[in-house]
């Protein structure tokens, strides 16, 4: 079996393979101030739950977009897992030509879900990762990386307006059963951050399919907790695939292993 695991700003996430298929996937809270020796144990834990031995793993890859824990998560997989060890970053090849001023500063969460939607296709498509931040990267024809934008995510725009307005209270991620229309605080602000998302990926999929050169919006693919929220709320198809990001760092290992 091969160990996927991806550190984000909100989750760290982790992924058994098996001959090409997913056998299961966890996630853990991303805890900045965690130890190798605590992720190990965490790590341990979930993998004993899923009946895995991680010193029986065939491998193992990570990719990590919080700095500071980087050589805490590879230590505790280190801990855990005697191999080789493969992290996204250069040096490693993607497959994907990545066509922006400095290719070094792309994260690898969003470099391994631009594979995942290059595999999958259909092309020229937009992927879009929903985090902390939601960011949109487009994917032309030819599957080259061309671009992208970042927006405050979801949850990152509801605690900012619950931190910088004396009334507006901390409320729920769902979708309020009034709709658009907010009949009070609660529902307002469910409104605002849900439909107001979905119209946000809506109009920048319209900008992207013209700067791309395109007579309509291109396909979209979806990433991330709050997507199978808001997918169903764009007027654009949405496809959502909660393991993208998974799914190319499994994709990046066999291209690097030729497994």
């Amino acid at each position: 079996m091969v160990l996927c695991v991806n550190v984000s700003n909100s989750n760290i996430l982790l992924g058994g393979y098996q001959e090409g298929t997913r056998r299961f996937c966890a996630a853990l809270h991303t805890a900045a101030a965690d130890t190798a020796d605590e992720l190990a144990v965490k790590m341990q834990a979930v993998l004993a739950l899923h009946q895995v031995d991680a010193a029986g793993l065939d491998g193992a890859i990570l990719s990590c977009v919080v700095p500071a824990l980087l050589g805490r998560v590879r230590g505790a997989l280190g801990l855990l897992y005697g191999g080789r060890l493969y992290v996204v970053g250069p040096g490693l090849k993607t497959g994907l030509a990545i066509r922006m001023d400095d290719p070094g500063q792309l994260g690898g969460e969003l470099v391994c879900a631009a594979v995942a939607a290059k595999e999958r296709g259909p092309l020229p498509c937009v992927v879009v990762s929903m985090d902390t931040a939601v960011t949109m990267l487009a994917l032309d024809e030819a599957g080259a990386l061309r671009g992208g934008a970042v927006m405050p995510g979801v949850r990152t725009g509801l605690e900012a307006l619950c931190l910088r307005t004396a009334q507006l209270p901390q409320v729920d991620l769902s979708v309020p059963p009034c709709g658009v229309l907010g009949s009070g605080s609660v529902s307002c602000m469910q409104a605002g951050a849900l439909f107001g998302t979905a119209a946000m990926i809506d109009g920048m999929l319209d900008r992207f399919g013209q700067a791309l050169g395109l007579r309509r919006a291109p396909a979209c693919v979806a990433t991330g907790e709050p997507a199978e929220l808001i997918a169903p709320l764009c007027r654009h198809p949405v496809q959502v695939h909660p393991h993208l990001v998974l799914d190319g760092l499994y994709a990046l290992y066999r291209r690097n292993t030729k497994s």
